[in-house]
């Protein structure tokens, strides 16, 4: 497993599956996602008490143990932390304005990845954007300059992302109800990494 996905030590636990979203074997792919990270995610889930921000798509809890968000159509999408986030209120005019700076963020190769979910579509609008290398990319979906229901970009870069506040960390945007969204902050990343190695590798 990459170092990564699983992150332990001393502050806490991250759990990132976005690797495995890309381009996996999908007929071992349930089996063995739950072998790599079941475990974790049912740990960081006990710790993260506090308020749900849950839509159509991705359930978000917040809490001073940390945050997750998860894919209510596709669970195996996790992203979780147990470091407390900032946690604010946003109208959709400022959505707008920190999903362009996320997508430019991304392009300019400074986030690890972005996702965006704009509809509960069968199958769904979405875009999956990985940064598999410096200079190379996965991608699913088609970026929209429609206002997402819910936003995640993994910031990675050498100066600030001005709407994160920080040059590492994570930005959710999450749509609660038909004009109200909440915003999570969380910056940093994790030392020392732990990886659960995979005895099938």
């Amino acid at each position: 497993m990459n170092l990564e996905n699983v992150r332990m030590g001393l502050s806490g636990l991250s759990v990132n599956t976005d690797s495995a979203l890309v381009d996996p074997d999908w007929d071992a792919f349930a089996e063995e996602h739950d072998r790599r990270y079941g475990l974790a995610i049912s740990q960081l889930k006990s710790q993260v008490r506090g308020r749900s921000y849950d839509n159509e798509v991705m359930k978000l809890r917040v809490g001073r143990g940390g945050f997750y968000a998860q894919s209510r159509r596709f669970p195996a999408a996790f992203y979780g932390d147990t470091v407390a986030p900032d946690v604010q209120c946003a109208s959709p005019d400022e959505v707008d304005l920190l999903a362009w700076e996320a997508v430019a963020t991304y392009r300019a190769g400074d986030a690890r990845s972005l996702t965006c979910v704009y509809a509960d579509d069968d199958p769904p609008d979405v875009f999956f954007g990985y940064r598999t290398a410096p200079r190379r990319r996965y991608e699913l979906g088609l970026l929209r300059a429609a206002r997402p229901l819910h936003l995640r970009v993994v910031v990675e870069g050498e100066s600030a992302m001005e709407a994160l506040g920080a040059a590492s960390g994570v930005l959710i945007v999450q749509r609660v109800s038909e004009d109200a969204f909440v915003v999570v902050r969380a910056t940093g990343s994790r030392q020392p990494f732990v990886a659960f190695p995979d005895p099938m590798r």
